[in-house]
């Protein structure tokens, strides 16, 4: 840098503090979210008109295509054989109570249309008429494009008659149409059978004509001749088919009816056999009352055995009674009187009286000694040897008694015990062996019993059998005389002919004129579809746009006011020659709108230009904006051309107008305005005081000064940050009534948003169709939280396409026009400067 560009240093002020900036005419920061949902006729047509493009193209290719494809299909020719299928008339064998389904019956009608249809009955009739044999015989649906492109042009007419007529098909005298024939075909032509009736049955149409019994055959195909003769072989078949149908059913019922008969005779038969043999190998006695003997056997044997069961039981209570009482003297109590035991008994007591005797003769003895020794006592002393003797004498008798009661005592009751316990063991021997002989006569009677039993059973398992055996050969019996019954019955069936209540009324004729595909029809439903769906992606386009297209979507989506829509630039024949004039000076940028306002006053752009700066004339109550910043979401949205402009009509306004370029990482102002960028505010902001040449004036607008960027600084967010700048601001305000700052974009970098706090407002500029409302609503919300002011929205670029561009486009060139016809229009500055004054 050079010192003698250096301006005279900035005056230091003691507060550097911004001037409070008023808010109290604040701006909603919210909008009304019905407002989304609601679009005008207008905006509608809008969505439409901006990609009428797409909607053309797209009708067009599907139109093409229909319309391409359309006429590349053969033309198909239709056959009509008419059919009466009239209702079944019920056989006079049938029963009332049999329920079959006759006379006018639905079902039956839709019964026989599904059997029309079937793909295996169009098989049957390709077979009959040999189509099988051509291997190309429906070669013309698979034309290729040139052949597509003749009938587009040629209209889809009829074939030739060589075309028509020249495919062997062959008649119904040939062996293969033969009925009862078997015909065996090869693999290829059963290959070729399928094919051929898979398109013939795509080609059949089977209706009812309403309230009649009949019916149409239709066939539809690309040769005439073919359409009508399937179209008679169709109904021909069906209705021979129909007719070997009713009498196969018939026939092949009395086959099994006739087959069930013998069957069920033989059955009979041999159940007659099995009925004999097991009768005679059970050898039932009195046959049906049979059961009645044996039962009554069985209930006599039953009877003794439980006697006998009774009896055993008695007597072994009784033994065991008796058991329990032996040798407690207590048997009598048990087995009663018994000879034995009350011998042995009398016995005992016969010894024991005896024994008594004796005892008594002792003690008499005894009680003479004693009475002779008292006698003796009265006389002589107890040592005398009398009394002595008479005491040894009874001593001796004394003992002798003792002895004898003692050895007599013990050997009777030892002798009566043996005789009590010899006569109880002859009891219990007794009762022993009667309990035996009870138990050996039960063991008999239940032997007895058992056997019958088991006999019995035998018996009736056969019983059983024969009557199993029996009741079957009865049903067989019962079913045999149905049978023979219904035999009879199918007997007259057959006899009464062949069914004909369906008959061919009248036969198809070969069509001489095609009756498809609907070209026209399908070209106009693609049309309607194709635009329908151009419409509809139009929309769908337009709901995933995201970008701002109408000063309503700003509103809208981001509650802020637009301040001025600025028409897209058209570079005019006079801007050419200004730009061919004005390319000689350094950094000239050919065809830009930066110095509209100037260049082209009458322009639509310039009119925009200067109503946005009535707009940010009034956007602040109590006094003009003058530190404005301005600002975009996203590069190349115009915001350098509209600081420029702002600043332009700002000076025509005879306001002293200083414009900065804070724009320090892609600067363009310097361009716009034909300047060297070697020195400006980096330089300021770097620390250089010498601020000569800081400030310019414009040439061809005195009132408009311009500080550069100057050199790129590595660090333009610090720089900006800085109290330098804040005192550069301050400065400029003092000096100037408007300061209008260019920054980069608002999303990219914080340049914007730090310079936001500095200034007393900011002006988002916004490209139509371009820039996002998202990245829009993100600076609004960085903004707002750090207090700054955004007084709303220019949108640049509005196009001609635009519903909104008529305000400054045509309208304005109009009313221009006829001022300069009558060449009374006064000068636009002047009347700015009156109106500003």
């Amino acid at each position: 840098m050079e010192n003698d560009q250096r301006l005279t240093p900035l005056p230091v002020v003691a507060d550097l503090q911004p001037t409070p900036i008023d808010f109290s005419s604040g701006y909603s920061s919210s909008y009304d979210n019905s407002l989304e949902s609601k679009r005008s006729i207008r905006q509608y047509i809008s969505v439409v008109y901006k990609r009428l493009p797409i909607i053309i193209a797209l009708t067009v290719m599907v139109t093409a295509a229909a319309a391409f494809y359309s006429y590349q299909l053969p033309s198909e020719y239709m056959a009509v054989t008419s059919l009466i299928i009239e209702p079944r008339s019920r056989p006079v064998t049938q029963k009332d109570a049999i329920n079959i389904n006759f006379g006018d019956d639905e079902k039956y009608y839709k019964t026989q249309l599904k059997l029309l249809q079937n793909q295996d009955l169009m098989k049957r009739v390709v077979i009959a008429l040999g189509l099988h044999r051509q291997e190309n015989l429906f070669s013309e649906q698979n034309r290729g494009l040139m052949a597509g492109i003749r009938s587009l042009f040629s209209g889809g007419q009829k074939p030739s008659e060589s075309e028509g007529t020249s495919l062997p098909v062959i008649s119904d005298s040939t062996p293969e149409a033969g009925k009862g024939e078997q015909i065996i075909l090869t693999p290829e032509e059963t290959k070729l059978a399928d094919t051929y009736s898979a398109i013939l049955a795509r080609g059949l149409l089977v209706e009812q004509v309403e309230r009649t019994n009949l019916v149409n055959v239709r066939v539809q195909s690309s040769n005439p001749v073919i359409a009508a003769k399937v179209a008679d072989k169709v109904a021909e078949l069906f209705r021979d088919e129909d007719q070997k149908r009713e009498t196969q059913g018939a026939e092949k019922a009395y086959e099994e009816l006739r087959s069930s008969i013998e069957d069920l005779k033989a059955t009979i038969i041999n159940q007659d056999n099995a009925y004999l043999a097991a009768l005679r190998q059970a050898g039932l006695p009195l046959q049906e009352k049979g059961g009645d003997l044996r039962a009554g056997n069985l209930e006599a044997l039953m009877t003794q055995w439980r006697d006998a069961q009774t009896e055993t039981g008695r007597i072994q209570a009784l033994y065991s009674a008796a058991v329990s009482a032996s040798g407690k003297g207590d048997i009598l109590a048990v087995v009663g009187d018994n000879k034995a035991i009350q011998d042995a008994r009398s016995n005992n007591l016969k010894r024991q009286s005896d024994l008594e005797k004796r005892i008594e003769d002792i003690d008499k003895k005894i009680n003479e000694a004693n009475e002779k020794r008292q006698a003796l006592l009265v006389k002589y002393t107890p040592e005398y040897r009398d009394v002595v003797a008479e005491d040894a004498r009874i001593k001796e008798l004394t003992e002798q008694k003792e002895r004898v009661n003692r050895e007599v005592t013990a050997k009777i009751k030892s002798e009566g015990e043996d005789l009590i316990k010899n006569a109880e063991r002859e009891v219990l021997a007794s009762l022993r062996s009667q309990l035996a002989a009870a138990q050996q006569r039960e063991g008999r009677q239940r032997d007895a019993f058992e056997r019958a039993a088991a006999r019995a059973n035998v018996e009736g398992q056969y019983e059983t059998e024969l009557t199993r055996l029996k009741r079957e050969t009865e049903s067989n019996r019962l079913l045999l005389d149905t049978y023979m019954q219904r035999q009879k019955e199918q007997e007259l069936a057959l006899s009464t002919g062949r069914p004909t209540n369906i008959k061919i009324h009248s036969n198809a004729v070969t069509p001489s004129a095609p009756t498809g595909p609907q070209r026209s029809r399908n070209i106009l439903v693609a049309l309607l579809l194709s635009l329908g769906a151009g419409i509809g992606l139009a929309f769908l386009l337009d709901y995933l746009d995201d970008s701002v297209r109408t000063s309503d979507d700003i509103s809208r989506h981001l509650g802020l006011p637009t301040l001025a829509l600025i028409p897209h630039y058209i570079n005019t024949e006079k801007k050419k020659l200004l730009s061919a004039k004005n390319g000689s000076g350094a950094g000239s940028v050919a065809g830009s709108s930066a110095l509209i306002a100037l260049e082209e006053r009458h322009s639509p752009v310039a009119e925009a230009y200067r109503h946005l700066r009535t707009s940010l004339l009034f956007s602040s109550a109590g006094k003009p904006p003058q530190t404005i910043l301005v600002t975009s979401s996203q590069p190349s949205e115009g915001k350098t051309t509209t600081a420029i402009n702002i600043a332009i009509t700002l000076a025509q306004s005879d306001a002293d107008v200083v414009v900065v370029d804070c724009d320090l990482r892609r600067p363009r102002l310097h361009s716009h305005f034909n300047l060297e960028n070697s020195r400006g505010l980096t330089n300021y902001l770097s620390g250089d005081k010498d601020t000569t040449g800081l400030i310019r004036t414009y040439a061809d607008l005195p009132k408009l000064k311009v500080i550069t960027s100057g050199p790129i600084p590595p660090n333009p967010a610090e720089l900006l940050s800085s109290n330098e700048m804040r005192n550069l601001l301050q400065f400029l305000s003092g000096k100037f009534k408007h300061v209008i700052i260019d920054s980069p974009p608002a999303i990219s970098f914080t340049d914007a948003t730090i310079l936001s706090t500095l200034v007393d407002g900011v002006v988002l500029v916004a490209m139509a169709n371009k820039s996002s409302i998202h990245l829009m609503r993100q600076f609004k919300q960085r903004v707002g939280n750090i207090g700054a002011r955004i007084y709303g929205v220019v949108l640049n670029g509005i196009k001609a396409n635009s519903t909104e561009y008529y305000y400054y486009g045509s309208g304005y060139y109009k009313y221009y026009s006829r001022a300069q016809d009558d060449e009374s229009t006064p000068m636009l500055e002047d009347q700015e400067k009156v109106e500003i004054n």
